[in-house]
């Protein structure tokens, strides 16, 4: 199974994305259109999640490692 582990954490970017643009494009669908601020949105998630990332990283905290998506 180690030689597959570079595969999945290169999967893992991907996988982020996707989870935090289902976020605020359902929430563009619900309300019936306006889809423009979503994209800028699922970009601002992304900054976000990464920032903890860091952040966790530098303080050693687990929990912020993982980030918004937790994988």
């Amino acid at each position: 199974m180690e030689k597959y582990k570079p595969i999945f954490e290169a999967a893992k970017e991907p996988l982020r994305l996707l989870v935090l643009a289902i976020i605020p494009f359902a929430i563009a669908w619900a309300n019936g259109g306006g889809y423009e601020w979503a994209g800028i949105m699922v970009v601002v998630l992304r900054g976000l999640d990464k920032f903890l990332h860091e952040i966790g990283k530098e303080k050693e905290n687990e929990g912020l490692i993982k980030g918004l998506t937790r994988f």
